[in-house]
């Protein structure tokens, strides 16, 4: 694996002036090799690419013939068409897909995955995006109102434009219209059964009495849903095959009775069940490609009834895996623990939605090309948030200025140094871009434990040992641990970091600080990439991004 790594890194180095490009040379990977774990290949990816980018264009031209040369010699594909896969049926501007979140919380990292592939496939094709909020349960996954303009802000980010929103609770009497056409049509029943009496006999493949009952019948008694029966009482079911071989889609539930619902933009009484809605949707916005779970295949099996008998074309499936992310809180987890106070909020550092992640100062490029790098197929996924930190680190590396910042400080003194003042880069690859300075002194703070027999260097200062300066320009022989360091003054700056786990430590920071604007990102020295949150005339919080 790792020598296929290679290969591809050097040919991509070649084709763009000796520095290859880890989303170009992923995507070769995962559309060439079979890979079981994403996340390793993209450990030893950005460990080969660093390695290959070193070499001189001779060397990587050298090194190439060693695996017979480059082989393809055509004009480089784009991002876009490298990375997305061709649709089935599919022509230019004629494909209609959708993005069908639940609003019962703001978009997460993992849910933004479907939220982009529907971009990306659509964008292939000049085709139309259409964003569905499913939000047809008042009673489990209780929608949210700030949540359906959180999604939209999200997507918008993300550079996601839907041509088309929708809202599934306000289209409740289409839903109606269409239940009732099935009942004309016998294809639809109103079961009064017990629940659990009603599953045994689904379960056995038998069929109730209700289920032969004549469409007038049938149509009273859906009626009734609206005015006498209670929650629980009826239910109306899709016939389906009753000997199906999967018990899941036999005579699926399609519309309940919801007395206490908790919807905040509608109030109703009878409600659609997901499969039901989203077939009618489907068909009525002409969604001519679904992108799906693997894990939910059931619902092509019960929705093709519905479009079976009125005659509509089922849209071309797509299946993806799942996505897992280590560490990531589920959407119903985190709504119960911000309830209980025991987090903070949605941009919590502890959570995985975008909101978060922006907080804390990743950006909506490393996301799109951390997610169009891991591509859309039918295996599971398993990341960690350290893979998406690497795409960022590429990203803001560059753009960020350095500073210096002492978290839980500890003061020393240092004698016989004949520095007053330090210049240091704002960041070591531009120098052009500038300088702070710092007065120094004889007293200092420090992050690390200082012990003593052992050296130590002041990063763009001195060397010292027990307290005392023993030379002034860097010597490796020295083997001195490098560690950053502040003046004792009163031009520092008080901070504050928010860190992973959001406990706060407090410490100071350089005077320059305080020419860093809000939401900008820095690195702190030693410590990592964060991001402004608050200022004040006194305090500086910044949020904790990754190293």
């Amino acid at each position: 694996m790792k020598e296929e790594i290679r290969k591809f890194a050097l040919e991509n180095a070649i084709k763009y002036n000796g520095k290859a490009n880890l989303n170009a040379v992923l995507g070769k990977i995962f559309s060439s090799l079979k890979v079981k774990d994403k996340n390793e290949v993209i450990k030893l990816a950005n460990k080969v690419i660093d390695e290959v980018n070193k070499l001189s264009i001779k060397e990587q031209g050298d090194e190439i013939k060693k695996f017979g040369g480059i082989k393809d010699k055509g004009k480089p594909l784009s991002t876009q068409e490298r990375k997305t896969p061709d649709l089935e049926n599919a022509k230019k501007g004629k494909v209609v897909m959708r993005f069908a979140p639940n609003p019962n919380g703001p978009l997460s990292f993992g849910h933004c995955r479907p939220g982009l592939w529907n971009w990306f496939l659509v964008k292939k094709y000049n085709g139309k995006y259409i964003l569905r909020f499913d939000d047809t349960d008042p009673k489990i996954k209780v929608p949210m109102k700030e949540a359906y303009s959180w999604i939209k802000r999200d997507l918008d980010w993300l550079g996601v434009k839907p041509n088309k929103v929708v809202i599934q609770s306000k289209r409740l009497k289409i839903y109606y219209k269409y239940a009732e056409e099935l009942i004309k049509k016998g294809y639809a029943y109103i079961d009064t059964i017990k629940q659990e009496e009603m599953r045994q006999k689904i379960w056995k493949s038998e069929i109730s009495d209700e289920r032969e009952e004549q469409p007038n019948e049938v149509m009273k008694k859906w009626k009734k849903m609206f005015t006498k029966y209670k929650e629980g009482e009826a239910v109306l079911r899709i016939k389906t095959d009753i000997d199906h071989p999967n018990p899941a889609v036999r005579d699926w539930i399609a519309f309940r009775i919801i007395e206490k619902g908790k919807h905040p933009l509608v109030k109703a009484k009878v409600w659609p069940l997901l499969n039901f809605a989203s077939a009618i949707d489907d068909h009525e916005l002409e969604v001519t490609h679904i992108l799906r779970g693997v894990d939910l295949k059931v619902s092509d099996q019960r929705q093709k009834y519905i479009f079976d008998y009125f005659g509509w074309k089922y849209p071309e499936t797509i299946y993806n895996g799942k996505f897992f992310v280590g560490g990531i809180k589920s959407t119903s987890e985190a709504k119960e623990l911000i309830k209980e106070g025991k987090l903070t909020g949605w941009d919590d550092v502890r959570l995985g939605t975008i909101m978060s992640l922006r907080r804390r100062g990743f950006k909506a490029e490393a996301i799109i090309n951390f997610i169009r790098d891991i591509g859309i197929d039918r295996s599971d996924v398993n990341i960690s948030m350290d893979n998406l930190a690497s795409y960022n680190k590429k990203i803001i590396d560059k753009k960020t200025n350095r500073y210096f910042l002492i978290l839980n400080p500890k003061k020393i003194m240092i004698g016989g140094n004949k520095i007053k003042t330090a210049k240091i880069p704002l960041h070591p690859d531009f120098l052009k871009r500038g300088s702070r300075k710092i007065n120094v002194k004889e007293e200092f703070y420090v992050q690390d434990e200082i012990k003593f027999g052992e050296n130590y260097r002041f990063m763009h200062l001195f060397n010292f040992k027990n307290g005392e300066v023993t030379s002034y320009e860097h010597d490796n022989k020295l083997n001195a641990k490098l560690i950053h360091w502040l003046p004792v003054s009163k031009d520092l700056i008080n901070v504050e970091v928010v860190m992973e786990d959001n406990s706060v430590v407090k410490g100071y920071g350089e005077h320059d600080l305080k020419k860093v604007k809000l939401n900008e990102i820095i690195q702190a020295e030693r410590i990592g990439f964060m991001k402004l949150d608050k200022k004040t005339k006194n305090k500086m919080v910044f949020v904790f991004g990754h190293r």
